[in-house]
Formats: C-alpha cells, sequence, structure tokens
C-alpha cells in the first residue's frame, strides 16, 4: 500500500492560493466592485436625469405650441379687426363721397336753377325792349309809361308760359 505522505509543497500551495484569495478580494474585488457601483449609480442618475430632461423638454414644448397657438389666434384676431377696421373706413369713404356728390350735385342743380332764372330774367328784359322798339316802330306813335308797362307784362306772360 501506498502511504500517504504529508506533501508541505501542496500545503504551502493552498496556503498561497488562500492568501492569494483574501488579497484579491480586499485589494482587487472590492474596488472593482466599488468602481462597478459607483458606474451604476452614475448610469442610474444620468438615466434619471435625462428623464427629467426629456419631461421638462416636453412640457417646455408644450407651453411653447400653446404659446404659438395663442400668438396664431392673435394675429388672426389683429387681421380680422384690421380687415373690419378697413371695411368701416371704406364704407365711411364711400358714404363721405356719396354725401359730397349729392351737395355738389345739389349745389349744380341749384346753380343751374338760378343761372336759368337769371337766363329768363335778362331775356324778359330783352324781349321787352325789343318788343316795345318793334311796337314803337309799328304803331310809330309815341307809347305813354302805362301802357308800355301793360305790354311788357303781357309780353313777358306769354313769353314765359313759352317752353324754354
Amino acid at each position: 500500500m501506498t502511504s500517504l505522505n504529508f506533501n508541505g509543497t501542496l500545503f504551502a500551495q493552498m496556503f498561497n492560493f488562500l492568501v492569494l484569495l483574501v488579497l484579491l478580494r480586499v485589494f482587487a474585488y472590492k474596488p472593482f466592485m466599488n468602481v462597478l457601483e459607483k458606474r451604476r449609480e452614475l448610469i442610474e442618475s444620468s438615466i434619471s436625469a435625462a428623464e427629467e430632461d426629456k419631461k421638462q423638454a416636453e412640457q417646455l414644448r408644450a407651453s411653447l405650441q400653446a404659446d404659438l397657438k395663442r400668438s396664431r389666434e392673435e394675429a388672426a384676431d389683429v387681421m380680422a379687426r384690421a380687415t373690419k377696421s378697413a371695411e368701416d373706413q371704406a364704407q365711411q369713404i364711400i358714404e363721405a363721397a356719396k354725401t359730397e356728390a349729392n351737395r355738389v350735385k345739389d349745389s349744380a342743380l341749384a346753380e343751374i336753377q338760378r343761372e336759368k332764372e337769371k337766363a329768363v330774367a335778362e331775356l324778359r328784359d330783352q324781349v321787352a325792349t325789343l318788343s316795345i322798339l318793334v311796337a314803337g316802330k309799328i304803331i310809330e306813335q309815341k307809347i305813354n309809361d302805362d301802357i308800355q308797362k301793360d305790354l311788357v307784362n303781357k309780353f313777358v306772360k306769354e313769353a314765359g308760359d313759352l317752353p324754354c
């Protein structure tokens, strides 16, 4: 049978292996795990910060869209008021032009009437004068003032009844 000899090398190798494990655990494993833990925490904080930034960006986008919508509504309102104002102003200008045109027309008609009356009066005076001269030559007699006035009034009345 073979006897088991105690081999010191095997014991030394086992002791060295255990010391190596303890040293690796103290000097390598814990710092490595600490680095991994810090890295995990950094990644988690980055993810949470990114999510927070995403929420803020979403809120900002919603706020900007609301502002844009409000601005568009205000612009449409301003355009509607400007259009209404322009239409009102155009209507006022048209009304003023119509009023002025009617005033000018009435003034022109009044002026025409005055000129017509003036022309008729001048024509009556001239006709009366010519009638008297013609009547005087025809009759070749001297007409007194009363006869002359009666003749002129009669002639003017007859001339006034004629269409002009």
